[in-house]
């Protein structure tokens, strides 16, 4: 959840859900980061190829669709831990 967006238990029982999803479909490492109403999915870059399945995309953004995502993507960087730092100003990480 970006900074600055109230962190409610609807917000974080809608990320849990989305990430229990990927994981069940054999994605790890995985970070499912939300922001309002966009699902921006990081995986291992080593594991991009499975995107390639259109049956398995579809399927992915059926289910984020019906947590309430209105859209859906995929994180070209990858998997990485604090990315949601990378928004914030030098100040803002002091």
């Amino acid at each position: 959840v970006p900074y600055g967006v109230p962190l409610t238990a609807e917000a974080l029982s809608k990320i849990e859900a989305g990430e229990d999803f990927l994981s069940t479909l054999g994605f790890s490492p995985l970070r499912l980061r939300s922001h309002e109403k966009l699902a921006r999915i990081e995986i291992s870059p080593g594991q991009f190829d499975k995107l390639q399945d259109e049956k398995l995309r579809e399927k992915i953004v059926s289910r984020l669709k019906g947590l309430g995502y209105t859209y859906v993507t995929f994180d070209l960087q990858g998997f990485r831990s604090g990315a949601m730092n990378e928004a914030l100003s030098p100040e803002q990480t002091k």
